[in-house]
Order: C-alpha cells, then structure tokens, then sequence
C-alpha cells in the first residue's frame, strides 16, 4: 500500500480529482466536470463533494440560470502553499526544536533543498539586522 503524499494526503481521492478537473479547465457546472472526471461518479455525488469544497474555501460558485458554475478560489499553487505551510506549523508547534533538527536532516544530503534552507535563513537573518529589509 503506498502512502498518500502531497494533496493527496489532504483531500480525498474524488475532492483531488475535482480540483484537479477545475485547475485544468477553469469554469463549469456538476454536469460537465462529472463528463471530464471519465469516472463512474455520480452527478449527486460529485455536487456534494464540490459543494463541500465550496464551504471548506477551494471553489468559488455563482448562479447562472437553473444551476450554479464553479471554478478553484485559488491556484493549485497556493493550496500547495498553504497546506504545506499547516503541515510544517503543525510539526513544529507539536515537536518543537525535534521537528525543526529533523526537517535539517531530511534535506541535508539534497543539494537544491539545502542551497534553499541557507537562502532562507541568510534571508531572515538580512531582516534582523538593523537596517534590514522588513
């Protein structure tokens, strides 16, 4: 069983794949991401899941006519963002100076990833001084 990683260790299989549906193809009603989703969905289904997305903040929706049209609040970019960001808030507020030692360790033998922790920290140190860019 491989382990769910990424969004896909956040949203559910068919909530992912909506959003994936409406990052990649903008606006529509039930009926046509229900088409693009090529699945055995239900249309029912996948409005309460899209409707539930709706009141968890990732899709937008307005009324056209008899039904409604939904398009993602935010880009696939940004919800990366911003899961990853709780994630790492969550880690740290539970583990403390455990999490953020072991998260040192995790990329220290990736080159890119360590090049990054370094600019990041040079960059937070640039805002400290006096004189720094805040």
């Amino acid at each position: 069983m491989s382990k769910r990683q990424g969004l896909a260790a956040h949203f559910g299989p068919l909530e992912l794949a909506i959003l994936d549906v409406l990052w990649s193809g903008g606006e529509m009603d039930v009926a046509e991401c229900v088409k693009r989703l090529r699945g055995n969905q239900a249309y029912t289904t996948v409005k309460t899941v899209m409707e539930r997305l709706v009141g968890k903040g990732f899709l937008a929706r307005r009324k056209e006519g008899r039904q409604y049209v939904y398009w993602p609040s935010r880009s696939r970019a940004e919800v990366e963002q911003e899961v990853a960001a709780t994630q790492v808030r969550q880690l740290v507020d539970g583990f403390g100076d455990l999490a953020v030692a072991n998260f040192v360790r995790a990329v220290r033998d990736d080159t890119d990833q360590l090049a990054q922790v370094r600019a990041l920290l040079a960059e937070i140190e640039d805002q400290d001084e006096p004189g720094g860019a805040r």
